[in-house]
């Protein structure tokens, strides 16, 4: 049986990540909010006007790569660069009317893809995930350990910003 559960594991994780490039394809760059522009966008649309720096942080970029991605997002006309009124050398990342208007596909299709079950089964599954995924930390030790406190470092300094870090809404 354990085998065969982590065969369907593997195939959902293979279907999701189908899923995730057709949504790329059909919608550009932006459409993904897993991966860099639309990640840019995504967060932009939870907390606008924010510096390259706390972006950067956030995102896990470096930020000269964080820069170079805002390059094209500036030339593509979905945000600008602002000194900070308090701080000229700080610059805020702010969405153009055409950034905020960007619509954005969930690259997962989220909601279609737990449609199948119900609130209670969903819950159930969740729960089932929360303990495997605390097993293979402990397992893992440090490095799991590592990932989860970095999470928690982002929620304190922004807030969960509507779930985005992976946590329920609080």
């Amino acid at each position: 049986m354990t085998s065969e559960l982590y065969e369907k594991l593997t195939q959902l994780q293979w279907l999701l990540n189908k899923q995730q490039i057709r949504a790329w394809a059909v919608n550009g760059p932006m459409a993904d909010t897993t991966r860099g522009q639309g990640r840019i966008l995504a967060v932009l649309k939870l907390k606008d006007g924010i510096s390259t720096k706390d972006l950067s942080y956030l995102l896990g970029l470096r930020i000269s790569s964080l820069n170079e991605l805002l390059s094209k997002m500036e030339k593509g006309g979905y945000v600008t660069r602002e000194p900070s009124e308090q701080d000229k050398r700080v610059m805020l990342v702010k969405l153009t009317e055409k950034g905020r208007n960007k619509q954005q596909q969930e690259t997962f299709g989220i909601s279609d893809v737990f449609s199948c079950l119900s609130e209670e089964e969903q819950e159930l599954l969740g729960e089932y995930l929360d303990r495997i995924i605390a097993a293979l930390h402990e397992r893992f030790g440090a490095q799991g350990d590592e990932m989860l406190e970095k999470m928690e470092a982002l929620r304190e300094r922004f807030g969960n910003m509507g779930g985005f870090f992976g946590g329920r809404e609080r």
